[in-house]
């Protein structure tokens, strides 16, 4: 087993390490750690406000997307650009609550305003994450306070600074009150899910979840349960040939999976995938660059992985990323800002 577990991290941490070799040049904000390149605002006028906060329903509106999304972009910028962020808001909070995991950076930022407080994880910010990420096997949620079996090293990233979150929220919201609402891009987006379900455990109110192209956080069992107590109050929004939210691939998708994978790569990360039965959480919508807006099914992410080696010239995963592909450079939250920008009034 100990040696299945190596073999399983080493071909995962190579999986990972080839995205992460391509990123950097790629100009995306798919991490926290090239904020610092990133200016203040995004590429596309935006105003955002606190409409998120307001509503309990999902079913959200243009604008109500588009601030979500520019929160969670705000979270990844450095600590001068984010606090100016901050000011930009309708309202200024009552309290800002920055997290820190350690040496290894900000972890997620709290936000308190008079009704209502709004908690934004970063997305993967430095090697610590990518080897995390890589973990992709997954541990029994129980023993965490989660259902079903959920994915190994999201859930030790988690642990970096859940005390922390918890304590905060016990201080400022002792009550329980105020309701809470959640607004995180990429790895942040599965950060969210684990705090809300095990804050709700706690008695506090989850308002709206809203997650940005967030990759699988658990099992078959994880989503159904999941998907009993939040369906309707989240949301993931992917975006373009994004290759994040289908690594790890749901169960439905393995065998697609497994034929776009180089060989002998794919008989390993297939039989992971496989026994680890992840599946997509309800909720999951694409949206293309003009703004247009569809449900992401089972079969979109089957025909995702079926069309990846026509897009790689014969190349199969991970050998096909690159820098310059769609793959790796949509998955970039100011373009998913953008987009949403740029969508049709909801009716």
């Amino acid at each position: 087993m100990t040696k299945d577990l190596l073999l399983i991290g080493l071909v995962s941490l190579l999986t990972v390490n080839n995205i992460a070799a391509a990123a950097p040049r790629s100009g995306s904000l798919n991490d926290a750690s090239l904020a610092k390149k990133k200016p203040a605002d995004p590429p596309c006028s935006v105003t955002p406000d606190l409409s998120l906060l307001e509503e309990t329903g999902l079913q959200p509106d243009q604008q109500t997307l588009v601030s979500a999304a520019w929160l969670a972009r705000a979270v990844q910028l450095e600590d001068q650009l984010r606090a100016q962020a901050w000011k930009k808001l309708p309202e200024s909070p009552k309290l800002i609550r920055d997290l820190y995991a350690g040496p290894f950076g900000l972890h997620a930022t709290v936000l308190e305003f008079e009704h209502s407080i709004l908690i934004m994880y970063r997305g993967t910010q430095d090697p610590l994450d990518y080897v995390l990420n890589a973990m992709i096997f997954t541990s029994a949620g129980w023993i965490h306070g989660l259902p079903g079996w959920v994915h190994n090293g999201f859930l030790t990233n988690f642990g970096l600074t859940w005390r922390q979150l918890r304590n905060t929220l016990h201080q400022i919201n002792a009550d329980r009150k105020k309701n809470l609402v959640f607004a995180s891009h990429s790895l942040g987006g599965v950060m969210s899910q684990y705090a809300a379900w095990r804050l709700e455990n706690d008695g506090f109110r989850i308002s709206r979840i809203f997650a940005f192209q967030s990759p699988n956080a658990g099992d078959r069992k994880f989503k159904e349960r999941f998907d009993d107590r939040f369906s309707g109050r989240a949301i993931n929004i992917l975006y373009g040939d994004d290759i994040t939210p289908f690594i790890p691939p749901s169960r439905s998708a393995v065998r697609d999976f497994s034929a776009a994978t180089t060989r002998p790569l794919a008989g390993v990360l297939s039989l992971v995938a496989r026994k680890a039965n992840y599946e997509a959480l309800t909720g999951r919508f694409s949206v293309k660059s003009d703004g247009e807006m569809t449900e992401s099914t089972a079969a979109a992410e089957q025909m995702f992985w079926q069309n990846y080696k026509s897009k790689t010239g014969g190349r199969g995963f991970p050998l096909g990323l690159s820098a310059a592909s769609g793959f790796v450079s949509d998955h970039n939250i100011d373009r998913v800002v953008c987009a949403l920008a740029n969508s049709p009034a909801q009716d």
